[in-house]
Parts: C-alpha cells; structure tokens; sequence
C-alpha cells in the first residue's frame, strides 16, 4: 500500500473510534435515582445523547473520505440519520412531553435507525473493497451480517409490530424478565465485532 493510501486509511480510525464509543455509550443503559430535600432526581450515568453526539461527529468525519460516488451516497443516508438520532435523544433527554402521533413517528424512525446502521457497515465493507483491502473487508462484511441477524430482523419486527399496534390503538408490550440479562451480551456482539474491524483496518494503515 502506498504512503498516500496508507495515511488516507489512518485518518479514517479515529472517527470509527467516536462511533464506537458513542454506540457503547447508546448501548449501556444505567439509571441512578437520588433523592433530594423530598424531590427525586434521575440521571442517566451513560448518556444517550452524549453517546449520539459523538456518534454523528464521528460519521460526518469520515464521510469526508468516502473513496466512491455509492460509498457518499451511502454515508449521507447515515448522516442524515445520525442527525435525526440525536435530535431525538436531545428530545428523550429532557424528557419533553410528546403525543401519541410524535411516538409513532419515532417508532417508524427506529426501523431507518436499522437500516442505517447496515447501510453504514455495507459502506465500509465497500470502501475497504474499493481501497483493496481483503481482511478488512471480510471483516466488514461479517459486522454487517451481525447487525442484520441480531439487531435488524427481530428488533426491526418488534419495531413493525410496536408500529401497527400504536396504529390501530391497541398496546403491545414484550417482557424478557430474568432472560433480558441473557440476551444482553448478545446484543453487544455486533457492536464487539465493530471495534475488531475498525482494529483490522488500523493494523493495514500501520496506525497505533
């Protein structure tokens, strides 16, 4: 690999790194309560909007180095959603009441949440095939696959089911109880397999 594609590589790891921390950030949910002078006080210790900040700030530098026209197209799909993402956590945050319609529509927008999250690794996938970088690549693709089999397809028919449920005015509620733990570590194998291929693509720009 040449020193121009090597350090075009490099430059893109640390915005992978924001991603990664702000998607761990999303994913670990851990809410204190403190009572105060008779008044309680919830905090949310890993902030969702905190985690999409860096989220966003992460993607839209590396669209910046989008090698291909289908590889920006890509990336400004999952800019916009990132955008979006963290207007909503801004919303949840603060807690802001909303109406019956505005959580639908946030329910509705949860299934481009999904789509964009494969759409971003089928990018990478592509962007390391264009820059011909076969581990990377394989590597890539296998993140994408995780996300599709373990995040897309059941939380993309519970989202569905949630969706027309709210729709037709009935409620539709799902309770794991004690095997919600279980299921925890799974749902952090894709995001697990992300920090190993962005580790893959700094091995083959010789970045530390």
């Amino acid at each position: 690999m040449d020193d121009d594609r090597r350090a075009h590589l490099s430059a893109m790891i640390t915005p992978l790194r924001l991603i990664f921390w702000g998607a761990l950030l999303c994913l670990i949910d851990v809410t204190m309560t403190q009572r105060i002078n008779g008044v309680s006080f919830k905090f949310d210790l890993f902030d969702d909007f905190l985690g999409m900040v860096l989220v966003t700030v992460g993607v839209f530098r590396l669209a910046r180095f989008a090698p291909s026209r289908s590889c920006a197209k890509g990336m400004t799909f999952v800019k916009v959603v990132a955008v979006v993402s963290t207007f909503k956590e801004l919303i949840d945050h603060w807690s802001f009441r909303t109406t019956d319609v505005w959580d639908l529509a946030w329910t509705a927008f949860s299934l481009v949440e999904l789509t964009a999250m494969v759409v971003f690794c089928s990018t990478m996938h592509l962007l390391c095939r264009v820059l011909h970088l076969d581990e990377p690549a394989r590597s890539w693709h296998t993140t994408m696959m995780l996300y599709v089999v373990i995040y897309t397809i059941p939380l993309g028919v519970f989202q569905a089911v949630t969706l027309v449920s709210g729709m037709i005015g009935r409620s539709f509620n799902v309770s794991l109880g004690p095997w919600g733990l279980l299921v925890l570590p799974l749902f952090a194998y894709p995001l697990i397999h992300f920090f190993v291929s962005t580790s893959r693509m700094a091995r083959a720009a010789g970045h530390r």
